[in-house]
């Protein structure tokens, strides 16, 4: 699971950097994530060497937003995506709203 949002958390960071994004507020599901990414310690396990990444990632391109840490419940959107897309074989861009979260962006409009 850290593995999972350490490489999601890399691989968004990448994605907006791209784009030229910035002013962007990150929100994480597991604290110990979070706390790996605003705390640096030495860690040259794999998921230590993802977070040193994306700390690289991040100072270099993203000068005013901020990696914090949401409870799962407040984030259900980003779950439930997330959760489908460990589905797939490759990464995907999505140009319409998925339909496993349709219902509940509907219901965060209303």
């Amino acid at each position: 699971m850290l593995m999972g949002e350490a490489l999601g958390l890399y691989y968004v960071l990448e994605w907006l950097s791209d784009k030229r994004f910035d002013n962007v507020d990150f929100k994480l599901e597991s604290k110990i994530t979070m706390d790996a990414f605003n705390h640096p310690r030495p860690d040259v396990t794999e998921f230590g060497l993802i977070i040193s990444a994306c700390r690289r990632l991040f100072s270099s391109q993203f000068t005013n937003s901020k990696v914090e840490f949401t409870q799962r419940q407040a984030n259900e959107v980003a779950h439930v995506l997330a959760g489908a897309a460990t589905l797939l074989a490759s990464p995907t861009t999505y140009f319409i709203v998925p339909r496993c979260i349709e219902h509940l962006i509907i219901n965060e409009m209303l």
